[in-house]
Formats: C-alpha cells, sequence, structure tokens
C-alpha cells in the first residue's frame, strides 16, 4: 500500500494555507498542560500565545487560563480540553469547543461562545462555569446573562433560549437539557474551589513569549476523538499528513471506511478512471 504523492501534498498545503491568528496568551498554567499545533504536540508554558484552531489539554487537577484576543478570560480545569474553533466569516465572537473538563468563562463583548456536545452557550458580558464529559454537561450562569442554543439533528442551530444570572442547567448522556434557579450542592461541591473567585486579569504582566518546544506527533489514539467529533472533515484533513508514519497508517486502517479522503490517498487505484479495452 503506497500513499499518493499528490495527496499527500494537497494535506500539506491545507495546513500551510491555514496559517490562523492569534487568539490569546496562556497567562497561568499549573500542572501539566500541552498544545497541539497542526499534527505536533507542545509543551505549554506561561506567555505562550496560541492561535485560533489550536487544541490546549490540561492534565488531572491542573489549570489553564487564557485571555483571549477580544478580552474575555478563559480557566481551564483538568483533565479536560479546549479547542479553538477558527472563527467563521459571519462569527460575531471566539468559539471554544469544550468536550471534556471544567472551564470558567469571564465573558466580554464580543463574548464568547462554549460548543459542548449537546449544546453551545454565548455569554457576551458576564460570568459562566461549565463542566462537560462528552454528552453529559452542566453549566452555571454566575452572573450577567447567556444564552443556551441546542443543536438539530444536523448539527446546526437549534431552538435557543436566555439564561439570566444564578440560572443552573445539565443534561446527562441520554437525557433533556433542564434548568433552573440556583446551583445544587453536588456541583458546587465538585466545582474547582478557585472558582468561587473571579479570575485574575495577567496579561500585562506577561512580557515573555516562549519558543514552542515539541514533545511529540499526535497519535491516531490522540486524534481519534477529534476525527469522530462535529469537526471530523477538518480533522481528517489536519491530520492526513501523519499517515506517512507507519505505526499512525497501521492504527488507523481498521477505520479507514470512515475517512474517504484518506481512504483515497492510501488506495488511489480504488479511485482510478476505469478505461476501456482496446478492441
Amino acid at each position: 500500500m503506497t500513499i499518493s504523492r499528490a495527496w499527500v501534498s494537497l494535506a500539506l498545503l491545507f495546513v500551510a494555507a491555514n496559517a490562523a491568528a492569534e487568539a490569546g496568551i496562556i497567562t497561568l498554567v499549573d500542572g501539566g498542560a500541552r498544545l497541539l499545533r497542526g499534527a505536533t504536540w507542545y509543551k505549554l508554558t506561561v506567555g505562550t500565545r496560541v492561535e485560533e484552531a489550536d487544541i490546549i489539554e490540561a492534565s488531572d487537577r491542573s489549570q489553564i487560563q487564557i485571555e483571549l484576543v477580544a478580552g474575555s478570560q478563559t480557566n481551564l480545569v483538568g483533565p479536560g480540553k479546549i479547542y479553538l474553533v477558527p472563527a467563521a466569516a459571519k462569527a460575531s465572537s471566539p468559539v471554544v469547543n469544550l468536550p471534556a473538563g471544567w472551564l470558567k468563562v469571564a465573558g466580554k463583548a464580543p463574548g464568547v461562545r462554549i460548543r459542548t456536545a449537546p449544546f453551545d452557550i454565548v455569554v457576551a458580558d458576564g460570568v459562566l462555569v461549565v463542566h462537560a464529559n462528552g454528552q453529559a454537561v452542566e453549566f452555571f450562569v454566575e452572573s450577567g446573562n447567556a444564552r443556551l442554543i441546542e443543536l438539530a439533528a444536523n448539527a446546526a442551530d437549534g431552538p435557543a433560549r436566555d439564561l439570566k444570572s444564578g440560572e443552573y442547567g445539565s443534561k446527562s448522556a441520554t437525557g433533556t437539557v433542564t434548568a433552573g434557579q440556583h446551583a445544587p450542592k453536588f456541583f458546587i461541591d465538585a466545582m474547582p474551589r478557585h472558582f468561587f473567585d473571579a479570575l485574575p486579569t495577567l496579561a500585562e504582566r506577561v512580557k515573555s513569549k516562549p519558543p514552542l518546544v515539541v514533545d511529540h506527533e499526535i497519535t491516531y489514539a490522540e486524534a481519534e476523538p477529534w476525527l469522530s467529533g462535529r469537526d471530523r472533515a477538518v480533522f481528517e484533513k489536519r491530520f492526513a499528513s501523519r499517515l506517512r508514519d507507519p505505526a499512525f497508517r497501521s492504527a488507523a486502517l481498521p477505520d479507514l471506511a470512515h475517512y474517504p479522503m484518506w481512504d483515497r490517498m492510501l488506495n488511489p487505484e480504488k479511485y482510478a478512471p476505469k478505461t476501456e479495452p482496446v478492441k
């Protein structure tokens, strides 16, 4: 089995053409943390400038604070991860995808849109706490207002409603969204202790811009959750260059039916135009 050079070149050009804009700065790292840019993991330190399309992971009990260029603040507590979704042409606010972890957001105009598996929440001027574990998500509007946007079957925006200060809501892995006033005791008890305080503003104190230090190239096991999510097609293109690695390619082969682009790259003969025999 060989990889089509044309398709590998296309994948590399995709990465190069999508060099992202700066999204914010890391102002606090407490514990283990790393950043995925392209298909490479880097060590994460205070002062790192993050870009659209970066993935940031916090290990168990670690915390990472990101102060976004528009002024909003986000604090992630692990085990957790976020994906800084590249801005769409008509996007009015940054989008942060939260598959797992605790996230506190202090939103300032134009605000932040938090994407979770079952719904999105937009906070433009207020403070929001979200805890996600795949399809199970709970949230609390600490102050200000927010807007809950449920997802339609095709992942487009569905019904939406406003959330008020003090409102708590949740959705189990199999249930529907429920909401009401006051966060329950189990949520308060589980919430990271520093979330009881306002997020500090630290960006002005961070003067250095440390170079990124490579950790390792992403493995298929690390890539697979992103390849099966809402942005599957995006990540299929993004990680295509990793098919040159025999270990990654071997791990991906059993799932190749889910990745038509990769199948075309690895099996170009299946897609070659059929020619009529010469008579």
